[in-house]
């Protein structure tokens, strides 16, 4: 039988060709009269389904000609043999899509000691099944009298398949079993190269022109034709090679390849290569080899970071088995700089597991190198920690390198960044922990102090309420600030810096101090008389001041309700239950907090003399003569516009200022009050007009 002789005949051929670009055949043919059976390495199927069915990509294009022009190269040079019938059902694509040539029902060997191969003409006369395909077969064969070809009639086949493939499995001889058709087209494939140019590409299709030419000296050799510029791609020489690398058997050779030449092709690589292809040939050929697991993370990480979220899963595995091997300082060190990508990306508690353990280990080494990479990859994964590893463990570690940070400025800055970026999800207690290792960076030198600086200003504008100890913040935060001010290497920039972060430690401090004083307080006397209430004079208390005034009582004995007022800074009085501490942040010398009237029969004269120790409000100046008996209604509102038109006096010197400490106008003579009448900011004394006219109002409602 015709049919079962060319499968003998092929496969009898294929047995003897050892190639990476052949088809391998595993397992001989079997033949028995029920059957013909034999195995081949497993294949996904021919070209002819996977560019139909599936599509190629330009880059797996110009890689799978590749490797179809190295499989003909080792047949015509080595092997001398014409496969005579180059079509896309004789290219066969493995699970691992390399293209491999197969299909040898037609080859030929070359003559004793020629160059020449036996020509078999296309004839009508057997069914087309029996001879190789009219469409991929050079025009010589059907020459008269023809009796041998030449390897150029491969390359003419080989043209022929390039086209089809790059115009998407569409034959650009489509002769139909037809001898004269065929002859026909072969004379006009120059227009029909000019159809496909767009798919081609002008360098291509220039070389294609020759390949396909009915002068066979004109053809080019398949060696020559993988030099052409079509073919001079990066990543096609990346992936070429990454083919290749069960034949490279330096060690330094394959690791400077994986991490050099593989990840710089990467970008350019179409990620569904990076799983069919990259990772396929990883599996294969380096899962054995962890001496080089450090060159394989670097792609690894590449194409864990910019892949789809839903190919994540398939890098998990190398993952894991890469993050068994950290016991190679070069690896290790690479995944403490890239743990970010890691935990940002993986979402697997084994995998974040074996990262915390190799920070924590790596700060514990002796190695400086590794501590370093340690610190340096905490400020990248900050958000990621689990706060009970941070106290429990991380903490703890840092307090344990004295040493490694002794007057090292560059890493006390690394410890700083890794401390600040730490602190943003810190709890009080935890950042009671952290700061207690800020102590560690001993440095007076200038970026150390202003780092310092900063951290205190990140952790105040997170939440400032959490530093709750003022001793902690004094002798932790406060006091080396206080310190590093005396270096003249600070510049002006860095100097009003830390200065702020020192009076905004001050005004923590300072709160935290009167808290507890009134807690106290509270505690002892219950909540006490509003008058005898100790007031932080913190800008905080700016925006409004407090005013409390004796109210008759409905019972009739001698005890007085108490109406607590407030007049914010634009001179609008509000009611409130208490005034709050903790709305602002500033100056000592904006501080103004003030309480007028008692319900007694002491003057503010008087008041003031018993006050020298505390601080002098400026609103003093204006109610020196002011007594706040209630019973004495009629000399209030005397008083009142007395006051008034004080207020509207000093109004029109709105220029001049006033010290908050300047005599109040008791203790001068009257003549000498409208010269020396202590003056203030124009906002000030704007205020205290709005606080006069409100007082009236306020009385005269009652």
């Amino acid at each position: 039988n015709n049919i079962t002789d060319l499968i003998r005949y092929d496969l009898t051929q294929l047995s003897q060709l050892a190639h990476p670009r052949i088809l391998q055949v595993v397992h001989p043919l079997e033949d028995t009269k029920e059957l013909m059976a034999f195995a081949s390495e497993a294949v996904r199927g021919n070209l002819d389904q996977l560019v139909i069915e599936e599509g190629v990509s330009k880059l797996e294009m110009k890689l799978g000609v590749l490797q179809i022009i190295d499989g003909l190269s080792y047949l015509h040079n080595s092997a001398k043999i014409l496969h005579g019938n180059l079509t896309p059902a004789a290219v066969y694509v493995t699970n691992a899509r390399l293209w491999k040539i197969g299909s040898f029902s037609f080859s030929v060997g070359a003559k004793d000691g020629t160059r020449e191969y036996a020509c078999f003409p296309w004839t009508k006369k057997l069914p087309s099944g029996l001879q190789p395909d009219l469409d991929f077969l050079a025009p010589e064969y059907l020459a008269p009298n023809q009796q041998s070809v030449t390897t150029a009639a491969d390359v003419f086949s080989l043209g022929v398949l390039i086209c089809w493939v790059y115009a998407g499995g569409k034959r650009i001889i489509d002769a139909k079993n037809n001898l004269e058709s065929h002859a026909i087209i072969c004379g006009q494939l120059d227009e029909a190269l000019g159809l496909i140019a767009d798919e081609l590409g002008q360098n291509l299709k220039e070389s294609l022109s020759k390949v396909l030419s009915m002068d066979v000296d004109v053809r080019p050799s398949v060696q020559l034709l993988a030099l052409i510029k079509h073919f001079d791609d990066p990543a096609v020489s990346a992936l070429r090679q990454l083919d290749d690398i069960a034949q490279e058997f330096d060690p330094t050779l394959k690791a400077h390849f994986l991490s050099q030449t593989l990840f710089t092709a990467l970008p350019n690589i179409p990620e569904p290569l990076w799983f069919s292809r990259i990772l396929s040939r990883f599996n294969e050929q380096l899962l054995e080899s962890p001496e080089i697991y450090a060159s394989v993370a670097k792609p690894l990480l590449f194409m864990l970071e910019h892949c789809e979220s839903h190919n994540i899963h398939k890098l998990k595995a190398w993952i894991r088995t890469v993050l068994e091997h950290v016991t190679q300082k070069t690896l290790a060190s690479f995944l403490l700089e890239n743990m970010a990508v890691l935990f940002r990306r993986m979402s697997d508690e084994q995998v974040e597991d074996k990262l915390m353990d190799l920070v924590t280990s790596s700060m514990k080494s002796e190695d400086p190198s590794m501590q370093s990479s340690a610190i340096r990859g905490i400020p990248t994964v900050a958000e990621f920690l689990p706060m009970s590893f941070v106290i429990r463990k991380l903490l703890p570690v840092i307090q344990t390198l004295p040493g490694y940070l002794h007057d090292n400025v560059p890493r006390q800055l690394d410890l700083l960044a890794a401390l600040a970026a730490l602190s943003d999800r810190c709890d009080p207690v935890a950042l009671q922990q952290l700061t207690t290792c800020v102590s560690l960076c001993s440095a007076h030198h200038p970026v150390i102090i202003h780092a310092k600086s900063r951290l205190v200003q990140r952790v105040v504008t997170r939440d400032g309420s959490r530093l709750r100890d003022p001793a902690h913040v004094c002798f932790h935060l406060l006091n080396p600030l206080v310190v590093g001010l005396a270096s003249r290497e600070l510049s002006p920039a860095h100097f009003d810096d830390v200065m702020s972060s020192i009076r905004i430690l001050l005004d923590i401090v300072e709160q935290l101090r009167y808290d507890s004083d009134n807690r106290i307080a509270q505690e002892s006397a219950g909540m006490g008389r509003l008058s005898n209430r100790r007031v932080s004079m913190s800008s905080n208390n700016l925006p409004r001041v407090m005013i409390t005034a004796a109210r008759p009582s409905l019972t009739g004995d001698n005890s007085d309700l108490r109406k607590m007022s407030f007049l914010s800074a634009d001179g609008r009085l509000e009611d409130r239950g208490r005034r709050e501490s903790k709305d602002s942040r500033g100056s000592i010398e904006s501080d103004v907090s003030i309480r007028i009237g008692n319900g007694s029969d002491v003057s503010d004269d008087s008041s003031y003399h018993s006050q020298k120790g505390r601080r002098q409000s400026w609103l003093d100046s204006y109610g020196h003569s002011c007594s706040l008996e209630q019973t004495e209604s009629a000399r209030m509102f005397d008083r009142s516009a007395s006051m008034r038109r004080s207020a509207r006096a000093a109004s029109d010197r709105r220029a001049r200022t006033r010290s908050p400490t300047g005599d109040v106008l008791g203790d001068r003579p009257p003549s000498s009050r409208s010269i020396h009448q202590p003056a203030r900011p124009n906002s000030f004394t704007n205020l205290g007009h709005n606080l006069v006219l409100t007082y009236r109002n306020f009385w005269q409602k009652d």
